[in-house]
């Protein structure tokens, strides 16, 4: 009896153990999917070398932690996304390809999907443009220097240009950084007239010219030329830019002036008369200022490092920039590069005016100014009172007429009073009696400022052509 229950347990346990082993189930590797299976697209409908792709992977018994994908079916780069922008690469000459995308998914036990999903996707190459923004472009006349801005784009994606190319006229095209979107263009020898060569800066970056491209026309007229070239080798359509009259430098002086044409005429003839090595000028307030510099740095920066004596003379008028949409004083747009010009050795005579609770702050540093009156009324110099000189190389000068409006400064740190005016006021009116100063640098004059309308004070003419011959003969004779 005992024997007979022993082996039917035996039997029972046995037989039990038996279904285990029947049940166990291999571990499944996972499945991968692309969002979609075909793409059949030809000719002109082909996709560019931009694709959106997406994809999935399912387990039957855990769950998808990563996937890899590949375009040669060997190597594989891992990603744990479940989409993603690729740039597939076109041949260079090639207009068309098909690229062999897989991909394939691995689970939580590490298993990989050994049938990856594949998709062949039908790619078109696409050309890129290049435009030269034409708003920016300067107007029919430049001098020495031409600025503009440029762009370019590529439906296959911008970083597929490998290649930007410049040309001026009919010289050779000139590779160019095509990350640079600002480029200014100045002849080598700005004196040559002809055919010369150029360079080529970027952006502000004005002590190092990128690099030098031919066939620039030095006080002449000029066309430049820009293709940009992606990495299949398609090219732009050339654009071109508006024809342009690059003037050349003449004189180691430059006048600027941004006041009506009858009072530039008369800076013209007292700064031409009293300098013997002639002068080159520009007006800049001609023709609602369409001549003023769409870009003050570096434009103005590269024109004004060619002179080694500036004029300035503007009054209270206002100028808009035609890019910033900035309103101001000609001179407040040009302070910047008007203080690094002396600070680095420029030779500069300023003569302005200023409108009524002007406060010069933008100024300072510029020209030897720290203040002006804030009072209400104004200052006035009438036709028998004189602006005087802090000694006799600085001839006392005086106005035909009534002046009123006067703008006597308290001078900067480093300023030293050249000249006072004997004031009347009309109202509450007080202030200094300063309206012209020097700056030294070294010993020298470096700087020369008058917060008056000089012509004005023409009663007696041989004084006030003696300020101006002792400015640029003297006092600017280092």
């Amino acid at each position: 009896m005992t024997v007979v229950l022993f082996c039917a347990t035996v039997f029972i346990i046995s037989t039990i153990s038996g279904c285990k082993e029947d049940q166990i189930i291999q571990n499944q590797p996972p499945d991968t999917h692309i969002s979609i299976e075909k793409i059949e697209l030809t000719g002109e409908n082909r996709l560019n070398s931009s694709v959106y792709l997406t994809w999935f992977g399912t387990d039957k018994d855990g769950h998808v932690t990563s996937y890899e994908y590949s375009i040669d079916n060997v190597n594989w780069h891992y990603t744990e996304s479940r989409d993603s922008l690729f740039k597939f690469p076109i041949d260079q000459g090639e207009d068309t390809t098909d690229i062999p995308f897989y991909i394939r998914s691995t689970d939580n036990d590490g298993n990989v999907d050994p049938t990856p999903a594949f998709l062949s996707i039908p790619l078109r190459n696409s050309a890129p443009s290049v435009s030269i923004i034409e708003e920016s472009f300067p107007s029919d006349t430049a001098f020495s220097v031409v600025t503009f801005r440029w762009r370019f784009s590529d439906p296959d994606g911008d970083n597929t240009v490998t290649k930007a190319l410049i040309k001026a006229n009919n010289g050779a095209w000139t590779e160019i950084d095509r990350s640079k979107f600002m480029l200014s263009i100045r002849p080598q020898d700005t004196k040559q007239s002809g055919v010369v060569d150029g360079d080529v800066f970027y952006n502000t970056d004005i002590a190092n010219p990128g690099v030098t491209i031919d066939g620039l026309n030095n006080d002449g007229n000029n066309t430049f030329y820009l293709k940009v070239i992606d990495f299949a080798g398609s090219e732009s359509t050339v654009d071109t830019s508006d024809n342009i009259y690059v003037k050349k430098q003449t004189s180691d002086l430059l006048l600027i002036s941004g006041q009506p044409p009858e009072v530039n005429v008369e800076y013209q003839k007292l700064v031409g008369d009293n300098y013997v090595g002639g002068i080159d000028a520009i007006d800049f307030a001609l023709d609602n200022g369409q001549y003023q510099p769409k870009f003050w740095n570096p434009t103005f920066s590269l024109l004004t490092s060619l002179y080694d004596k500036l004029v300035f003379n503007c009054d209270q008028s206002l100028f808009s920039n035609p890019i910033t949409g900035q309103s101001g004083l000609l001179l407040e747009f040009a302070s910047p590069v008007l203080q690094n010009y002396t600070n680095t050795g420029g030779k500069s005579f300023v003569i302005t005016s200023f409108p009524a609770g002007f406060v010069p702050s933008e100024l300072r540093g510029a020209i030897p100014i720290d203040s002006l009156s804030t009072r209400s009324g104004q200052a006035v110099v009438s036709n028998d009172s004189s602006l005087i000189g802090s000694n006799s190389d600085w001839p006392n000068i005086q106005p035909k007429n009534l002046i009123l409006g006067l703008d006597p400064f308290l001078p900067s740190i480093d300023g030293e009073a050249i000249y006072t005016a004997q004031i009347s006021t009309f109202g509450a009116w007080e202030g200094p009696n300063i309206v012209g100063a020097i700056r030294k640098q070294n010993g020298n004059t470096n700087q020369v400022f008058f917060s008056v309308e000089l012509y004005r004070f023409d009663k007696d003419p041989v004084a006030l052509n003696k300020i101006f011959d002792k400015v640029l003969n003297s006092e600017f004779n280092w």
